[in-house]
């Protein structure tokens, strides 16, 4: 019969074991996977613009532009014929986005600052990026005053 000594000093050594084999496959199966991706090169195309709201006053006068640029529009890309979301960019504090594309023709899906509001509301245009070029867009927000 084996005392309770040896069955400790079984049960240790069998612990240490596990410990020693878990740490040394962890290492192994890391420097067996693949090397981390290289950041992407700076894209050579896609679609840069600015998102304007308008009207901003009830009246239009002559001279006087009646629109002004809407910070944190959100601009989204579809494929041409619509469908889900390919891309999409946020206009910064003076109206401007950029949204790095692949060339080929693209619908743009413009949304308001503010998820689920109805105003401001924008209309989707299509636009087509050629490559090594930033197709320029001026999104355009209905404001609703009139």
């Amino acid at each position: 019969m084996r005392s309770r000594r040896s069955s400790n000093a079984c049960s240790v050594s069998f612990g240490t074991l596990c410990v020693l084999c878990v740490a040394a496959v962890i290492p192994s199966r890391a420097a067996a996977q693949e090397p981390a991706p290289k950041p992407p090169a700076a894209a050579s195309s896609g679609i840069a613009g600015i998102a304007l709201v308008g009207p901003i006053t009830p009246v239009e006068r002559p001279g006087v532009p009646n629109a002004r640029p809407l910070p944190g529009a959100i601009v989204t890309v579809q494929p041409e014929n619509g469908g889900d979301e390919i891309a999409r960019g946020t206009a910064d504090e003076k109206g401007r986005f950029k949204v790095p594309l692949i060339p080929g023709v693209y619908r743009i899906v413009p949304l308001p600052p503010k998820p689920g509001s109805v105003l401001p509301r924008g209309a989707p245009q299509q636009v087509r990026v050629r490559e090594g070029a930033f197709t320029r867009v001026t999104v355009r927000y209905d404001s609703g005053i009139r």
